[in-house]
Protein backbone atom coordinates (compact mmCIF):
# COMPACT_ATOMS: atom_id res chain seq x y z
CA UNK A 1 0.00 0.00 0.00
CA UNK A 2 1.40 3.33 -0.97
CA UNK A 3 1.39 6.29 1.37
CA UNK A 4 -0.09 6.70 4.81
CA UNK A 5 -3.76 6.73 5.63
CA UNK A 6 -5.05 10.13 6.71
CA UNK A 7 -6.04 10.21 10.35
CA UNK A 8 -8.76 12.24 12.02
CA UNK A 9 -6.11 14.27 13.83
CA UNK A 10 -4.57 15.38 10.51
CA UNK A 11 -7.66 17.38 9.60
CA UNK A 12 -7.95 19.93 12.37
CA UNK A 13 -6.98 23.54 12.25
CA UNK A 14 -5.58 24.92 15.54
CA UNK A 15 -8.19 23.99 18.14
CA UNK A 16 -10.30 26.54 19.90
CA UNK A 17 -10.08 26.79 23.66
CA UNK A 18 -12.45 24.88 25.97
CA UNK A 19 -15.06 26.99 27.76
CA UNK A 20 -16.72 26.61 31.14
CA UNK A 21 -20.44 26.80 30.36
CA UNK A 22 -21.91 26.18 33.82
CA UNK A 23 -19.91 26.56 37.04
CA UNK A 24 -21.57 25.29 40.22
CA UNK A 25 -19.86 25.11 43.63
CA UNK A 26 -19.04 21.40 43.34
CA UNK A 27 -19.53 20.49 39.65
CA UNK A 28 -19.27 22.13 36.25
CA UNK A 29 -19.99 21.70 32.55
CA UNK A 30 -17.28 22.40 29.97
CA UNK A 31 -17.43 22.72 26.20
CA UNK A 32 -14.86 20.41 24.58
CA UNK A 33 -13.75 21.56 21.12
CA UNK A 34 -12.74 18.98 18.49
CA UNK A 35 -9.12 17.91 18.80
CA UNK A 36 -9.15 17.86 22.60
CA UNK A 37 -9.11 14.67 24.64
CA UNK A 38 -11.00 14.53 27.93
CA UNK A 39 -8.37 12.54 29.81
CA UNK A 40 -6.02 9.80 28.62
CA UNK A 41 -2.76 11.47 27.53
CA UNK A 42 -3.01 10.17 23.96
CA UNK A 43 -2.96 13.72 22.57
CA UNK A 44 -1.29 16.96 23.59
CA UNK A 45 -4.56 18.83 24.18
CA UNK A 46 -6.05 17.49 27.41
CA UNK A 47 -9.27 18.78 28.96
CA UNK A 48 -7.97 17.61 32.34
CA UNK A 49 -4.90 19.86 31.96
CA UNK A 50 -7.15 22.77 31.02
CA UNK A 51 -9.19 22.31 34.20
CA UNK A 52 -6.07 21.96 36.34
CA UNK A 53 -4.66 25.18 34.89
CA UNK A 54 -7.99 26.98 35.27
CA UNK A 55 -8.87 25.91 38.80
CA UNK A 56 -5.37 25.38 40.21
CA UNK A 57 -4.17 22.80 42.73
CA UNK A 58 -6.79 23.41 45.39
CA UNK A 59 -9.16 20.75 44.02
CA UNK A 60 -7.55 17.37 44.65
CA UNK A 61 -9.88 15.33 42.47
CA UNK A 62 -8.76 17.17 39.35
CA UNK A 63 -5.33 15.58 39.81
CA UNK A 64 -6.60 12.13 40.79
CA UNK A 65 -6.35 9.78 37.81
CA UNK A 66 -8.07 6.95 39.70
CA UNK A 67 -11.16 9.17 39.70
CA UNK A 68 -10.75 10.24 36.04
CA UNK A 69 -9.57 13.69 37.18
CA UNK A 70 -13.19 14.40 38.12
CA UNK A 71 -14.73 13.67 34.71
CA UNK A 72 -17.93 11.65 34.67
CA UNK A 73 -17.82 10.66 31.01
CA UNK A 74 -15.75 11.07 27.89
CA UNK A 75 -16.26 12.42 24.40
CA UNK A 76 -14.27 11.23 21.38
CA UNK A 77 -11.32 13.41 20.35
CA UNK A 78 -12.76 14.41 16.92
CA UNK A 79 -16.16 15.23 18.44
CA UNK A 80 -17.33 18.40 20.17
CA UNK A 81 -19.74 19.08 22.97
CA UNK A 82 -20.56 19.33 26.64
CA UNK A 83 -18.66 17.40 29.32
CA UNK A 84 -19.58 17.07 33.00
CA UNK A 85 -16.94 17.17 35.73
CA UNK A 86 -16.94 17.10 39.54
CA UNK A 87 -14.91 19.42 41.73
CA UNK A 88 -15.24 17.29 44.86
CA UNK A 89 -15.30 13.57 45.63
CA UNK A 90 -18.79 13.91 47.08
CA UNK A 91 -20.05 15.43 43.83
CA UNK A 92 -18.22 12.77 41.81
CA UNK A 93 -19.97 9.89 43.58
CA UNK A 94 -23.31 11.69 43.52
CA UNK A 95 -23.04 12.15 39.75
CA UNK A 96 -21.81 8.56 39.34
CA UNK A 97 -25.02 7.33 40.94
CA UNK A 98 -27.04 9.56 38.59
CA UNK A 99 -25.07 8.30 35.59
CA UNK A 100 -25.42 4.63 36.49
CA UNK A 101 -29.15 4.98 37.13
CA UNK A 102 -29.79 6.78 33.84
CA UNK A 103 -30.66 10.13 35.40
CA UNK A 104 -28.07 12.11 33.42
CA UNK A 105 -29.37 12.94 29.94
CA UNK A 106 -26.77 13.10 27.15
CA UNK A 107 -28.17 14.33 23.83
CA UNK A 108 -26.28 14.55 20.52
CA UNK A 109 -26.77 15.65 16.94
CA UNK A 110 -25.05 13.77 14.12
CA UNK A 111 -24.91 13.90 10.34
CA UNK A 112 -24.66 10.41 8.90
CA UNK A 113 -24.63 8.63 5.55
CA UNK A 114 -27.80 7.50 3.82
CA UNK A 115 -31.45 8.31 4.39
CA UNK A 116 -32.11 6.64 7.71
CA UNK A 117 -35.70 5.39 8.02
CA UNK A 118 -37.62 7.79 10.32
CA UNK A 119 -39.43 4.80 11.85
CA UNK A 120 -36.13 3.59 13.35
CA UNK A 121 -36.18 4.43 17.06
CA UNK A 122 -33.50 2.34 18.78
CA UNK A 123 -30.20 0.65 18.08
CA UNK A 124 -29.65 -2.33 20.35
CA UNK A 125 -26.31 -3.90 19.50
CA UNK A 126 -23.62 -5.06 21.87
CA UNK A 127 -20.30 -3.23 21.59
CA UNK A 128 -16.88 -4.72 22.09
CA UNK A 129 -13.53 -2.97 22.26
CA UNK A 130 -9.98 -3.81 23.13
CA UNK A 131 -7.13 -1.34 23.53
CA UNK A 132 -6.97 1.34 20.83
CA UNK A 133 -8.69 -0.78 18.18
CA UNK A 134 -12.02 0.46 16.78
CA UNK A 135 -15.10 -0.63 18.69
CA UNK A 136 -17.10 -3.41 17.03
CA UNK A 137 -20.90 -3.56 17.27
CA UNK A 138 -22.85 -6.79 16.94
CA UNK A 139 -23.40 -9.91 19.00
CA UNK A 140 -20.35 -9.69 21.29
CA UNK A 141 -19.51 -7.26 24.06
CA UNK A 142 -21.55 -5.18 26.47
CA UNK A 143 -25.27 -4.50 25.96
CA UNK A 144 -25.72 -1.02 24.49
CA UNK A 145 -28.70 1.13 23.63
CA UNK A 146 -28.78 4.21 21.39
CA UNK A 147 -32.08 6.06 20.94
CA UNK A 148 -32.54 8.16 17.83
CA UNK A 149 -34.89 10.46 15.96
CA UNK A 150 -34.33 11.16 12.27
CA UNK A 151 -35.07 14.88 11.83
CA UNK A 152 -33.90 15.66 8.27
CA UNK A 153 -32.84 14.08 4.98
CA UNK A 154 -30.40 15.93 2.72
CA UNK A 155 -27.86 15.54 -0.06
CA UNK A 156 -24.36 16.70 -0.76
CA UNK A 157 -23.66 16.16 -4.45
CA UNK A 158 -24.70 12.50 -4.93
CA UNK A 159 -24.31 11.59 -1.25
CA UNK A 160 -27.50 10.98 0.75
CA UNK A 161 -27.36 12.24 4.36
CA UNK A 162 -29.49 12.23 7.50
CA UNK A 163 -29.49 14.66 10.41
CA UNK A 164 -30.27 12.64 13.53
CA UNK A 165 -30.69 13.55 17.20
CA UNK A 166 -29.48 10.87 19.57
CA UNK A 167 -29.74 9.98 23.25
CA UNK A 168 -27.53 7.27 24.68
CA UNK A 169 -28.91 5.00 27.38
CA UNK A 170 -25.46 3.44 27.83
CA UNK A 171 -22.08 5.10 27.45
CA UNK A 172 -19.79 2.64 25.69
CA UNK A 173 -16.60 3.62 23.90
CA UNK A 174 -17.45 5.04 20.44
CA UNK A 175 -21.01 3.81 20.96
CA UNK A 176 -22.77 6.19 18.57
CA UNK A 177 -20.14 5.90 15.85
CA UNK A 178 -19.98 2.11 15.99
CA UNK A 179 -23.76 1.70 16.24
CA UNK A 180 -24.46 3.86 13.18
CA UNK A 181 -21.66 2.18 11.23
CA UNK A 182 -23.19 -1.18 12.19
CA UNK A 183 -26.49 0.01 10.66
CA UNK A 184 -24.76 1.00 7.44
CA UNK A 185 -25.17 4.72 8.22
CA UNK A 186 -21.75 5.84 9.52
CA UNK A 187 -21.29 9.39 10.76
CA UNK A 188 -19.82 11.84 8.27
CA UNK A 189 -16.02 12.16 8.15
CA UNK A 190 -15.36 9.30 10.54
CA UNK A 191 -11.76 8.16 10.18
CA UNK A 192 -12.30 4.97 12.20
CA UNK A 193 -15.62 3.58 11.01
CA UNK A 194 -15.71 4.29 7.26
CA UNK A 195 -13.67 3.16 4.27
CA UNK A 196 -10.68 5.24 3.24
CA UNK A 197 -12.42 6.48 0.07
CA UNK A 198 -15.52 7.52 2.02
CA UNK A 199 -13.44 9.30 4.65
CA UNK A 200 -11.57 11.29 2.00
CA UNK A 201 -14.75 12.14 0.11
CA UNK A 202 -16.46 13.27 3.32
CA UNK A 203 -13.84 15.96 3.81
CA UNK A 204 -15.69 17.96 1.15
CA UNK A 205 -18.63 18.06 3.58
CA UNK A 206 -16.94 18.34 6.96
CA UNK A 207 -13.38 18.69 8.25
CA UNK A 208 -13.99 16.33 11.19
CA UNK A 209 -16.44 13.79 12.54
CA UNK A 210 -19.93 15.34 12.58
CA UNK A 211 -20.92 14.45 16.14
CA UNK A 212 -21.79 17.08 18.74
CA UNK A 213 -23.13 16.61 22.29
CA UNK A 214 -25.43 19.60 22.49
CA UNK A 215 -27.27 18.92 25.77
CA UNK A 216 -26.60 17.68 29.29
CA UNK A 217 -29.17 17.45 32.09
CA UNK A 218 -28.36 16.42 35.66
CA UNK A 219 -29.06 17.24 39.31
CA UNK A 220 -26.98 19.08 41.89
CA UNK A 221 -26.36 17.79 45.41
CA UNK A 222 -29.65 19.30 46.62
CA UNK A 223 -31.59 17.51 43.88
CA UNK A 224 -32.20 20.62 41.75
CA UNK A 225 -32.34 19.98 37.99
CA UNK A 226 -29.82 21.65 35.67
CA UNK A 227 -29.95 21.69 31.88
CA UNK A 228 -27.12 22.95 29.65
CA UNK A 229 -27.38 23.26 25.86
CA UNK A 230 -24.94 24.47 23.23
CA UNK A 231 -25.48 25.02 19.46
CA UNK A 232 -23.29 23.21 16.98
CA UNK A 233 -19.90 24.95 16.54
CA UNK A 234 -19.05 27.10 13.53
CA UNK A 235 -17.32 24.30 11.59
CA UNK A 236 -20.42 22.11 11.73
CA UNK A 237 -22.60 25.10 10.82
CA UNK A 238 -20.52 25.41 7.63
CA UNK A 239 -21.12 21.73 6.89
CA UNK A 240 -24.90 22.13 7.26
CA UNK A 241 -24.80 25.10 4.90
CA UNK A 242 -23.24 22.84 2.26
CA UNK A 243 -26.09 20.32 2.11
CA UNK A 244 -29.33 20.46 0.12
CA UNK A 245 -32.50 19.50 1.97
CA UNK A 246 -34.64 16.71 0.53
CA UNK A 247 -38.01 18.17 1.56
CA UNK A 248 -39.68 21.13 3.26
CA UNK A 249 -39.61 19.67 6.78
CA UNK A 250 -35.90 18.84 6.45
CA UNK A 251 -35.16 22.35 5.18
CA UNK A 252 -36.92 23.88 8.18
CA UNK A 253 -35.07 21.60 10.61
CA UNK A 254 -31.66 22.39 9.15
CA UNK A 255 -32.51 26.10 9.09
CA UNK A 256 -33.38 25.92 12.79
CA UNK A 257 -30.06 24.27 13.63
CA UNK A 258 -28.23 26.94 11.63
CA UNK A 259 -30.12 29.62 13.54
CA UNK A 260 -29.50 28.02 16.92
CA UNK A 261 -33.24 27.76 17.57
CA UNK A 262 -33.45 23.96 17.44
CA UNK A 263 -32.04 23.24 20.89
CA UNK A 264 -34.32 21.17 23.07
CA UNK A 265 -34.45 17.88 24.90
CA UNK A 266 -34.13 14.80 22.69
CA UNK A 267 -37.66 13.62 23.51
CA UNK A 268 -39.15 16.93 22.32
CA UNK A 269 -38.02 16.52 18.70
CA UNK A 270 -40.50 15.48 16.04
CA UNK A 271 -39.18 12.79 13.67
CA UNK A 272 -39.22 13.40 9.94
CA UNK A 273 -42.52 12.55 8.26
CA UNK A 274 -41.89 10.99 4.86
CA UNK A 275 -44.02 11.84 1.84
CA UNK A 276 -43.90 8.64 -0.21
CA UNK A 277 -45.19 10.42 -3.27
CA UNK A 278 -42.07 12.52 -3.66
CA UNK A 279 -39.02 11.71 -5.71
Amino acid sequence: MGGLRSTEADLWQPASTPQTILDLPDRLVIFKPPGWEVHSQHTELQLSSFLQATLGKRLAILHDEEHQCGFLHRLDVPSSGLVLAAKTYEAYYDLKVQLNSGEIARDYVILCHGWVRPCLKDIKAKVYWRGLLPTSAGDQGKPSLTRLKVTAHARHSSTALSLVVVRIATGRRHQIRSHFSHLGHPTVCDGKYTAEATFRSDQDICTRNFLHRYRLAFKDLAGKNHEVMMPVPADLMISLQRVTSRDIQSAETIRNWLGGSSLRSWQDYTPLILDFGRK
